[in-house]
């Protein structure tokens, strides 16, 4: 055998097992099935609308500014997944796993989540305007400045989440948990908030309403309702 192709068949060795000790990066070259692995892979800049990615992992892949509308993330996992400044207008989050996952500003308008773990994450100045949110999880979070106007949001737990200046204007909620949750200026607008639970009266002061939103019972419109500008 020759010396060049002895040198070639070393280095193909070489490439193929390390290829084989990095299956994650062995898969971030692959097309994308439903079930497939991109756990660990870099996605930026992606036109990924109309996917099927059920049962598909992501954990710590970066798929910001990628755009990932009317997508299925069912059984997902996207553990620690960047967004950043990703879209996923329509998409469908269903038993999806987004625990630290990051979405700053990120778009999610018309999405629909339902059944989804959004423990830890942070998905500051997000868009979730007219999305479906219900029985998630979504404790202990940052979500300052997200936009959920005109969304519907039912059995979701916001516990000793950041919502400062969060935008819930014409927003419908229902077993919706505030308990401990941040609420400085956080706007209720046009809500009835009689279906939540956990909201206390200091949480009011804090945040921003009108003579449009129903309060809880026991609960009163604060002095500084409306907030200025």
């Amino acid at each position: 055998m020759k010396f060049g192709h002895l040198k070639q068949l070393v280095i193909l060795v070489c490439l193929l097992a390390w290829v084989a000790s990095n299956p994650a990066v062995a898969g971030c070259y692959d097309s994308h099935p439903p079930g497939m692995d991109w756990s660990g892979c870099k996605k930026t800049n992606k036109m990924l609308d109309d996917s099927n990615f059920s049962g598909s992992r992501f954990d710590d892949a970066n798929l910001s500014r990628s755009t990932l509308d009317d997508s299925n993330f069912r059984g997902a996992s996207m553990v620690k997944t960047n967004m950043t400044r990703a879209t996923a207008r329509g998409s469908l989050f269903v038993d999806a796993d987004l625990t630290k996952s990051v979405g700053y500003r990120a778009i999610f308008d018309g999405a629909t989540l339902d059944k989804t773990n959004l423990t830890k994450s942070e998905f500051f100045r997000a868009s979730f305007r007219d999305s479906k949110i219900s029985d998630t999880n979504w404790s202990k979070s940052e979500l300052g400045r997200v936009d959920f106007s005109s969304a519907r949001l039912d059995g979701v737990s916001f516990e000793f989440t950041n919502l400062s200046r969060v935008i819930f204007n014409d927003a419908k909620l229902e077993d919706v948990d505030f308990r401990g949750a941040y609420t400085y200026l956080t706007h209720f607008e046009n809500v009835d908030l009689r279906k939540v639970s956990n909201l206390s009266q200091l949480q009011l002061d804090l945040s921003c309403g009108d003579m449009d939103t129903r309060l809880p019972q026991g609960r009163w419109i604060p002095d500084t309702w409306p907030c200025q500008e």
